[in-house]
């Protein structure tokens, strides 16, 4: 098989697996209240980073072409399993909200990490760094404020009070009559 056939085969499986592990953990509810049409438009805003550096690499590079989008590829996996430290942030004391931030925030770190690492070894300018960063933070505020709205009213620890092994009971308010 070519290499650019391997690779293009490569960043597709790596894209999947990705897509389905992002559409699992967003489905789980982890801290946050989604309904299916957020499930679908998390999913799409995650994806669109992707979609963009996949579309300026097809268009404007000569050399690397699929090499460059099978790292890409990779990185965006490597996010989305990072994602599953949720499961070892839950043991830290803390809301299940800010346990989950921990989460997002070391699987950002990791698809950060990953995808400056393809872009240096591929050799290509720190401009495509700069370009994805800047959709990473779309995509984050998308996220935060389009897709949940999220404020910390609406987050409480009932929400994902299943996912927690450490049960949380809430006493009443006793000056609430």
């Amino acid at each position: 098989m070519p290499t650019n056939t391997r690779n293009a085969v490569t960043a597709i499986i790596y894209f999947a697996v990705s897509v389905m592990i992002t559409a699992w953990f967003i489905e789980q509810k982890f801290g946050y209240v989604v309904t299916p049409d957020a499930i679908l438009l998390s999913n799409i805003v995650a994806a669109i980073k992707w979609i963009v550096m996949t579309i300026a690499a097809m268009v404007l590079l000569k050399e690397n072409k699929w090499l460059f989008i099978r790292r890409t590829a990779f990185a965006s996996l490597a996010g989305s399993c990072a994602m599953f430290s949720v499961y070892a942030f839950r043991y830290i004391p803390g809301s299940s909200w800010q346990q989950f931030t921990y989460a997002m925030a070391f699987s950002l770190l990791v698809m950060t990490i990953f995808f400056f690492k393809a872009i240096i070894s591929t050799r290509l300018s720190l401009k495509w760094f700069a370009a994805w960063l800047v959709c990473l933070v779309i995509s984050i505020v998308l996220q935060v404020k389009v897709v949940f709205s999220l404020h910390p009213g609406i987050v409480t620890n009932e929400v994902s009070h299943f996912f927690d092994s450490r049960k949380k009971v809430k006493f009443p308010n006793p000056f609430f009559f």
